[in-house]
């Protein structure tokens, strides 16, 4: 079965610029010297996010807030609420996260209605793998805005994710009466009829998804594609076959299809169309990392690799290249090699979970426990709902003691999915709780680190 690799979760859209400052001339002048300074260093940082300075940016929006201490007038609210807004949204681009949700905190004690940046919040949060806080921000931003539309599609998909199925229904009811040719809106509902097991009403949603393109045999196959990736297999072969017949051996329709089917168990059926496409699309990586995928998964280790460095070797810079490459040397216990080759996996794309993942496990094997954490942290930040970063950080936290709470927090989340990685997070809980009453759940020494 071809796997998506790394998959990110639904993530918050971020708005960077805010309001201008400056209001009309003659009222302006009415001001009072420091709030017309503010919106002089608001409207600076404005101009230097336009320009992608980011850092300076950031220093321009601090100095309005630094001003605000000792200003009260209605104006410098409102310039404290939107420069703590854009300074979150900078420091959640750097990963800074504890900043980013401090910042947006300033940004909601200025203006509670401030819905943008309750919705950026619950990112922040989410970000951290405080999934229950995150749906809380989210719901808080519609509650405020009711017609925000990226506040319902946010909380939509953690409903959806979480299995919400109900409520998740009428948020995305909600966003699509605002919006009724909002593509993310319409893949989302497709998604909770699958997962609600009404593939009848999922497939009548087909035209509609269509509809918010031109129709297009290029866009059927770009919304095919992302119903493959959301396991809406069925539907997705349907898709495939369709645009097949239409247009006759078209190569990358046909590369979806030998996904859809490897997905479906179909592996050899897979791995010969997959030799067979090799020559028909010389541009497009991902023929030989899912070549490669399939040859791991059959135990053709050595071709999988040679695969693998035939992909770099004309994509350099394709993270999943990097990425199957390690995962080849690895098996083959080239641990060395295998650890260069995530870290340049996640060099070209930091949300590449299945990197980190392994990257924080081979530290943890060799003790060094730091970088086992920090490779945890970033694989919960690349995808907060995934159940096995959930697990890797959530367990290093409670063992190595740093952050008991979170971590417990974090298990519970993973055990709340599906998979292998759910039930070890099931065991770790139940292990925890023997332990907390003075039994011996049998842990091993070597199971003590990380």
């Amino acid at each position: 079965m071809l796997k998506r690799i790394g998959a990110g979760a639904v993530m918050a859209a971020l708005v960077l610029c805010g309001l201008r400052a400056a209001s009309a001339a003659e009222e302006t002048a009415q001001l009072p010297l420091a709030v017309r300074r503010m919106m002089i260093d608001y409207d600076k940082g404005l101009e230097l996010l336009e320009q992608e300075r980011h850092i300076d940016a950031l220093a321009a929006f601090r100095r309005v807030l630094a001003a605000a201490e000792n200003v009260q007038e209605q104006e410098a609210l409102t310039l404290v609420s939107t420069a703590a807004n854009n300074a979150g949204n900078i420091l959640l681009m750097q990963g800074k996260l504890d900043e980013a949700e401090a910042s947006y905190r300033q940004a909601l004690k200025a203006d509670p209605r401030h819905a943008m940046a309750m919705n950026n919040l619950g990112a922040a949060l989410l970000k951290q793998g405080r999934i229950s806080e995150a749906v809380t921000a989210f719901s808080d931003a519609v509650k405020i805005d009711p017609q925000h539309g990226m506040a319902l599609n946010n909380l939509a998909s953690l409903l959806l994710r979480a299995g919400e199925l109900e409520r998740a229904a009428k948020t995305l009811a909600a966003s699509l009466k605002l919006n009724p040719k909002n593509e993310q809106t319409w893949r989302m509902m497709a998604q909770l009829y699958h997962t609600a097991g009404q593939p009848e009403k999922q497939a009548g949603l087909w035209p509609s998804l269509v509809k918010t393109t031109d129709g297009s045999p290029e866009e059927r196959l770009r919304l095919g594609t992302w119903y493959l990736q959301a396991g809406i297999l069925e539907q997705a072969e349907k898709v495939f076959r369709e645009l097949l017949a239409e247009r006759a051996g078209w190569p990358e329709a046909r590369l979806q299809l030998a996904r859809a089917r490897s997905m479906q168990g179909h592996d050899a059926e897979a791995l010969k169309e997959l030799r067979e496409l090799l020559p028909l699309l010389p541009q497009e990586p991902g023929v030989r990392t899912d070549l490669a995928v399939l040859l791991l998964k059959s135990g053709q280790t050595d071709e999988a690799e040679a695969q693998a460095v035939q992909a770099i070797k004309k994509f350099p810079k394709d993270a999943k290249g990097w990425f199957v490459l390690g995962r080849a040397q690895e098996k083959k216990g080239e641990v060395k090699a295998a650890e260069k080759s995530y870290f340049e996996a996640v060099k070209h794309d930091r949300n590449l979970v299945g990197a980190w993942t392994n990257l924080g496990i081979l530290a943890a094997k060799r003790g060094d426990d730091k970088t086992a954490l920090t490779c945890y942290v970033s694989a919960v930040q690349a995808d907060p709902l995934d159940a096995e970063a959930q697990y890797n950080l959530g367990r290093a936290l409670v063992i190595s003691k740093k952050d008991h709470e979170r971590g417990a927090r974090l298990l519970f989340s993973a055990a709340q999915g599906r998979g292998e990685a759910a039930e070890r997070a099931k065991k770790l809980i139940d292990d925890l709780e023997k332990i907390a009453k003075g039994v011996d759940p049998g842990w091993k020494a070597a199971d003590k680190r990380l």
